[in-house]
């Protein structure tokens, strides 16, 4: 599993992010065209990887920076879905730490979104 996967299922399967933000409109980067708000994609935006020791070498891969972007059409609504998110994914979730470190928002005027970008550092160890 990957990590986008990993991430993806933990955002899914958090009902108080699912009622803010249908699960089909939770996504990894694409082509995505006239996507209707509120949605989420996410995505590793830098990694690196070490072995650890234990039962023989087994790979970390560590993420300095995971994004997850919020996308609505007010900054109430992204506020709310990115405390969400923030709530859900923050913590220790089998396989995968993740912490989160900080926020950006952005206004985009011509599409009448607001964007908030969150920062997570995440420890990941693939299955």
């Amino acid at each position: 599993m990957t990590v986008e996967e990993a991430v993806h299922g933990i955002l899914t399967a958090n009902s108080t992010v699912i009622a803010l933000c249908p699960s089909s409109r939770i996504l990894v980067p694409g082509d995505w065209q006239n996507i209707q708000s509120p949605y989420i994609i996410h995505f590793p935006a830098s990694s690196s990887q070490i072995h650890t020791h234990g039962e023989g070498l087994a790979l970390l891969r560590i993420y300095d920076f995971y994004q997850v972007s919020i996308f609505a059409a007010s900054y109430s609504g992204a506020r709310a879905l990115a405390d969400a998110v923030i709530a859900a994914l923050d913590g220790y979730h089998s396989g995968l730490t993740a912490l989160f470190g900080s926020e950006f928002h952005v206004q985009e005027h011509e599409t009448r979104t607001h964007h908030l970008a969150l920062n997570f550092r995440i420890a990941y160890a693939p299955s």
